[in-house]
């Protein structure tokens, strides 16, 4: 089993996506000492409490003004005993804070510093400001036609992919470990995890069957407001569902050719509100159609799916029981 008990993390970042990477390195044994602004604090206290808890749980909060002496002092001091250092300013920050990778291996020659921001150390928009929505609209991912309810690029692109890179430099006999710097950006991420598009792009093809472009993959309206996902991408699948819902004449359809068959995805809708999400929920459970339900952070919880993996931990919050969920890792026996 993968352990990280005997690594010490300073964690410099705030909002979401370096404590989101601190957090899956405490879930994994990291010990996480998290440094915070005596003035302001991380941003996401003000944003939502319940949020800043879920992402920095398992973490010792200390305040310290980097921009005093004193506090430089401290932050070189923790520094002396850590494997890794998080942070999240913009480049050229801690340099001027005098807290660059340099300034700091000379006090700890196989420190790991993870810097983790929108563009990256190099190129024209290292120093330009951004969120998560100006880093997946860069990165060209494909069927962005809304505004996303999850932050792709600061949790995978800075979160996952982050620790994942710390991970990496970890691995090997920390004796031997030279100090390294990893420049870890969130467009970049987005980019490699949106491969398929850019590549194809290249080549003149494209992969819009993932869009929402054909029928069989597409998210549907119930008779009762609520949703459901179907997702019958392999013919098996999808004649399968055309049988179940009397439409013989749909199969083998609308999956080369997307612009072939419009009529098909306005016959889908109508037939879904036919029917109840549950009732849906049911035949997606008793035939293989890819089809699932599409459910509210709040049904996630409650969900057998959710229970059964016990990938959570039970916090009491004004005494209210809530769970959190934490790094979905486990050990087969």
């Amino acid at each position: 089993m993968l352990s990280l008990r005997d690594v010490k993390v300073v964690d410099l970042s705030r909002l979401i996506p370096g404590p989101f990477c601190s957090r899956i390195l405490a879930d994994l044994g990291a010990r996480v000492t998290k440094v915070e602004d005596p003035r302001q604090g991380d941003y996401l206290r003000g944003l939502g409490g319940v949020l800043f808890e879920a992402l920095n749980r398992n973490k010792k909060i200390i305040k310290i003004d980097l921009k005093s002496e004193a506090g430089r002092e401290k932050i070189l001091d923790l520094v002396r005993k850590s494997d890794v250092v998080i942070e999240s300013f913009r480049p050229g920050v801690l340099k001027r804070l005098r807290l660059s990778f340099r300034d700091l291996k000379r006090v700890n020659r196989r420190l790991i510093v993870a810097s983790i921001t929108g563009f990256g150390q190099t190129g024209p928009n290292r120093d330009r400001a951004g969120h998560d929505l100006n880093y997946v609209s860069l990165a060209g991912v494909p069927g962005l036609q809304q505004v996303p309810s999850l932050q792709w690029a600061d949790l995978v692109g800075g979160g996952i992919m982050g620790a994942l890179s710390i991970v990496s430099a970890l691995r090997g006999d920390k004796k031997k470990r030279m100090a390294c710097h990893l420049d870890i950006s969130m467009t970049d991420a987005m980019i490699f995890c949106g491969m398929g598009p850019v590549v194809l792009s290249q080549t003149g093809e494209n992969l819009d069957l993932l869009t929402g472009r054909v029928g069989r993959y597409q998210i549907y309206r119930t008779s009762d407001g609520r949703y459901v996902s179907l997702a019958a991408l392999e013919d098996k699948f999808w004649n399968r569902f055309c049988d179940l819902i009397g439409h013989t004449d749909w199969k083998d359809s609308g999956f080369l050719f997307p612009d072939a068959a419009p009529e098909i995805k306005e016959g889908l809708a109508a037939i879904f509100r036919g029917k109840t999400r549950d009732e849906w929920e049911k035949l997606g459970r008793e035939e293989e159609i890819c089809l699932t339900p599409v459910l509210t952070p709040a049904e996630v919880v409650t969900s057998p799916q959710f229970r059964s993996r016990r990938f959570h931990l039970r916090r009491k919050r004004n005494g209210r029981e809530i769970l959190f969920p934490k790094f979905p890792m486990r050990q087969i026996p």
